[in-house]
């Protein structure tokens, strides 16, 4: 758990350090693990690859060579075996061999005769073999030192070793004074029917006999031979000191080891460094390891420039948007590309002329909107001076006893004083209508008895606001231009009802009325010119309501000539000031 711990620890720590550097330096660092792993794993497969076919190789090449020198050797040792058996096969050689001489007798000449002659003729016919003797217990053939010898004179632990064989043919190992190895190779004689021994043939062979038989093959490698025993016969070794097969120090992690044995017990050993196994898989991987460095450093320089390349313009863009951030929108036109950088370029140069464009508007707006402030201050100050000359006219009225000239002031004076309301644009329904009504008992002085108004009101409306002075323009409407008799009065219907979550206010009249095409060419004109048409006050309402609440809300005219007209006006029911 603790080294889980450790471990997630390290990897957020990293984490975080990497997060806080650039992306240059991120991308660059992800590009440079995303190239060196897939090498490194290369090289490392490559190298182990190479070194198990080289090793499997290296195995069958070294069965093959133990093969074909057991075979060398086991022919070699055939062939003695084959003098050993054709000496034992000599029954005149017996004979002499076993013959009880006589003093003064002169048989023995003989003897010494053929057996020199034989023995002789074996040296000659095999130059490689040192020595050839008999050892003898027949004490009346007498001994010359070289071919017939005394078994007094043969070792008895070899003696008995030779016996034991029962005629197979058994190997020596001496050493002399001066390091020289020598092989002996003895055979016990007997007679065959008797089974009985008569004496003991040795054939001397030098090491380098047996060395000339593997020393082709001791390039770059050791080749040992040894018999049963582990006693070093010959060898290849540069320390001629070690003399048993035990004695050698070698390590499985350095050499490779091969032994095979002979059917004589023999074992013939193979030591081959891995430091000369492996040096041409060493020098593949150097070379691939160079080559994969070479390849990395490229690598590096490309992912530095391309990284660099990448970064570059994110970079750029980072400086664009840095400028827009401080208030400069005019950018200059770089050219970034195509892809999403570029595109992203490319919108940022258009947001930046978007805001400018929305900063101009929003500036001549707020100008617009002090001007307006400006000139509603200024105006505030007219309905003191209006007010006071209106109640200078009402009460110079009464003095002169002219009462509806009084009426007239009076109603004029409630009149402003609803509809300047203190300079808000938007008043309850119920306010609405008082101003509406002041108006008509204005109007009812100057057009007496040549119109009637009727009210058809829903009284639980009156507390929802609306812009001031929407439906006065429609009662001056019907007044002015509905009125075609001066003897017959007109009706004027005022209704304020409920629709959903909308307030309908209509206003109908049965006056004169007009075509419809004149009530479609108005409203179409009152829409869509900037030009304020005739009838100026159904332009002005439709246009400010539909500024207000929306191009859902604002004025229907409906009417027909001779008939009449109705007007509706559809505003949200709210109760919020604007």
């Amino acid at each position: 758990m603790s080294i889980a711990r450790s471990f997630y620890r390290l990897l957020d720590a990293v984490r975080k350090r990497m997060s806080n550097q650039r992306l240059r330096s991120k991308l660059f660092v992800v590009y440079l693990l995303v190239t060196i792993l897939p090498i490194s794993f290369l090289v490392a497969y490559s190298f182990h690859t190479v070194k198990e076919q080289l090793t499997r190789q290296a195995v069958d090449n070294i069965g093959s060579t133990i093969d074909q020198i057991n075979n060398n050797i086991q022919n070699k040792l055939s062939m003695y075996s084959q003098i050993a058996t054709l000496i034992y096969m000599d029954e005149q050689m017996r004979n002499y061999l076993s013959y009880r001489y006589e003093k003064n007798d002169l048989h023995y000449l003989d003897a010494y005769d053929y057996i020199n002659d034989s023995l002789y003729k074996m040296l000659a016919m095999n130059p490689n073999m040192k020595s050839i003797s008999i050892y003898t217990e027949n004490k009346t053939l007498h001994s010359d030192g070289f071919f017939i010898k005394y078994m007094d004179d043969f070792p008895e632990r070899l003696r008995e070793e030779t016996f034991a064989a029962e005629g197979n043919i058994t190997s020596f190992l001496t050493r002399a004074a001066d390091g020289e190895k020598t092989v002996t190779l003895a055979r016990s004689l007997n007679y065959l029917s008797l089974n009985f021994p008569y004496g003991i043939l040795t054939m001397e062979i030098s090491e380098r006999e047996l060395y000339s038989l593997i020393e082709k093959e001791t390039q770059n490698k050791t080749i040992l031979l040894a018999d049963e025993r582990g006693d070093i016969i010959t060898s290849g070794l540069e320390n001629k000191a070690i003399a048993n097969v035990s004695e050698l120090d070698v390590s499985k992690t350095e050499f490779m080891i091969v032994t095979k044995t002979l059917p004589n017990g023999w074992r013939t050993v193979v030591l081959l460094p891995y430091a000369t196994l492996l040096g041409d898989a060493q020098k593949a991987s150097t070379n691939m390891l160079l080559i994969s460095l070479a390849c990395i450093g490229a690598a590096i320089l490309l992912i530095f420039f391309t990284s660099r390349f990448m970064t570059k313009r994110i970079e750029t863009l980072l400086q664009l948007i840095r400028k827009v951030e401080r208030g400069t929108f005019e950018l200059p036109d770089r050219a970034m590309g195509n892809d999403e950088i570029g595109q992203l370029s490319i919108a940022l140069k258009r947001m930046a002329l978007t805001i400018q464009d929305l900063i101009h508007d929003v500036y001549k707006k707020e100008l617009l909107r002090n001007e307006a402030e400006m000139t509603s201050l200024q105006a505030q100050i007219t309905p003191h001076f209006l007010y006071n000359t209106l109640a200078s006219i009402s009460a110079l009225a009464i003095k002169h006893k002219t009462p509806h000239v009084h009426r007239m002031a009076d109603e004029l004076a409630r009149f402003y004083r609803i509809s300047l309301n203190k300079g808000k644009k938007c008043i309850t329904l119920g306010d609405e209508l008082k101003l509406t009504k002041h108006y008509v008992s204005i109007q009812k002085t100057r057009f007496e008895g040549m119109f009637r108004i009727h009210y058809a009101l829903d009284e639980s409306l009156f507390p929802y606001t609306t812009l001031k002075l929407i439906i006065q323009p429609f009662i001056e409407n019907s007044i002015n231009h509905a009125i075609w008799d001066d003897e017959a009065a007109i009706n004027i219907v005022v209704r304020l009802a409920e629709d959903g979550d909308d307030v309908l206010i209509s206003v109908v009249d049965d006056g004169a009325g007009m075509p419809r095409e004149t009530a479609e060419r108005l409203l179409a004109h009152a829409e869509d010119s900037d030009e304020p048409p005739a009838g100026y006050g159904i332009y002005n309402v439709n246009r400010r309501i539909r500024l207000a609440y929306g191009e859902r809300y604002g004025v229907e005219l409906h009417s027909r000539l001779g008939i009449g007209t109705a007007a509706r006006i559809r505003i949200p029911k709210t109760t919020r000031f604007l």
